[in-house]
């Protein structure tokens, strides 16, 4: 009877270490199925200026005009090593001024063009260099494609001191190019989630056909990452 009772005994406190460890196993199961890994994907907004700009055989004389440059991108790590690649989506400009008066002002010229467009770049890929905790810098290459949707080309005489002016939408143009695509350069230094970003735009269609002017914008926005 005493070996019965005993024999009980110890297959119920093997049984209940048996539970318990099993309990624990599943309990970390559980626990380790249930964690969320954090998405790697990082949002970017970015705003500022645009020194708007042409550069090409026909574009000497032609000068900067500022006006604005606001996009929302996303980057995806490529790397342990700091390479990554994303795209972006924007809302930009282009365009430039000319100036021409004598030096007794009795005469002179201008002409102006700015126009509004959205920008897709479907693809960039860039490395970010780690200074420390908090600092880095970035570097991107990556292509676009625009179209511009609304602008105005103004041009401006001087006549006896008084200047007349006339001014066209962008449907007036001929031979406009509405459509651009080129390449994008840019670097950046983050601290934290924001950003002081330097890029260049330099595009491969002719602003006007059979005109080598071509655009060539360079941007200084701030941003912040989410």
């Amino acid at each position: 009877m005493k070996k019965l009772l005993c024999f009980v005994a110890t297959a119920i406190l093997c049984g209940s270490a048996a539970f318990a460890q099993s309990t624990i196993v599943s309990s970390r199961s559980t626990s380790i199925k249930t964690t969320e890994t954090p998405s790697e994907t990082q949002w970017i907004l970015r705003a500022g200026a645009n020194f708007a700009g042409v550069r090409g055989d026909d574009a000497d004389d032609l000068d900067r005009k500022t006006s604005y440059d606001v996009s929302l991108s996303f980057q995806k790590p490529l790397s342990d090593f700091g390479m990554f690649w994303g795209m972006e989506f924007g809302l930009g400009s282009r365009g430039f001024s000319y100036e021409d008066v004598d030096r007794d002002g009795d005469w002179g010229e201008k002409i102006s063009l700015l126009a509004h467009n959205v920008r897709y770049s479907p693809f960039t890929i860039g490395y970010a260099y780690p200074i420390n905790e908090s600092l880095k810098v970035d570097v991107r290459l990556g292509a676009y494609a625009s179209f511009d949707y609304l602008g105005k080309w103004k041009e401006s005489e001087l006549d006896w001191d008084e200047w007349d002016e006339d001014e066209w939408d962008l449907s007036d143009i001929e031979d406009y190019n509405r459509f651009d695509y080129g390449l994008n350069f840019g670097i950046g230094v983050w601290y934290d989630r924001y950003n002081l970003d330097l890029s260049w735009q330099r595009g491969f269609n002719e602003a006007i056909k059979d005109v080598k002017c071509y655009t060539n914008n360079i941007m200084l926005r701030v941003g912040i990452a989410f």
